[in-house]
């Protein structure tokens, strides 16, 4: 039976999710159907269904799916809880939600609310946090009232870069989001 932890399973899921970027690469998402989905993936919207409860948990979950693509980017970088701000991480960063812009144009469009730990667990407990008791925050609220900012400011930036069709290269709007921290934060 094809069950969720099974491989047959997380590849049909993966097929899916991979059918959405596909479809968002000439179509909005509002005009996106299940049935649409369905058709180009070749698979029945019972199969659908038994994944998702319909299209914005789709886009939900393949969110939580790109944050894994995203963390296992920075894998032998030599990332770390000093240097995670600099150009070259976060022009990483940049990079990636540039190759898949249609789905963050969509995703910031459709956005509710921030996933304030949800699928950012690594980047909170193992850079954010030693940050924060470097700078010296003592308590886990502080350190968590900084990571919504850190990541509001952030999504409120790539939103606008999102929308102005990516005027600014990634290294360009890195330096900007430099700026921007360095000037809130003695960095």
């Amino acid at each position: 039976m094809n069950k969720r932890n099974n491989e047959r399973f997380q590849n049909t899921e993966l097929k899916i999710q991979q059918t959405l970027l596909d479809l968002l690469e000439n179509k909005d998402f509002s005009k996106i159907t299940v049935r649409e989905i369905c058709t180009s993936a070749h698979i029945n919207r019972s199969t659908f269904y038994s994944h998702y409860l319909d299209a914005y948990d789709l886009i939900d979950k393949t969110e939580l799916n790109m944050h894994k693509k995203l963390v296992s980017l920075y894998v032998g970088t030599g990332i770390s809880k000093t240097n995670f701000l600099s150009t070259k991480y976060i022009t990483i960063f940049l990079n990636f939600i540039y190759e898949y812009r249609n789905f963050y144009r969509v995703r910031l469009q459709t956005r509710k609310s921030f996933p304030i730990e949800q699928g950012f667990e690594p980047l909170l407990s193992e850079i954010v946090k030693p940050y924060c008791q470097k700078k010296g925050f003592k308590s886990e609220d502080e350190m968590m009232y900084f990571f919504v900012y850190l990541q509001a400011g952030f999504t409120m930036m790539i939103k606008r870069w999102v929308d102005n069709d990516f005027n600014e290269s990634p290294e360009e709007l890195s330096e900007i989001i430099l700026k921007c921290i360095s000037n809130g934060f003695n960095l």
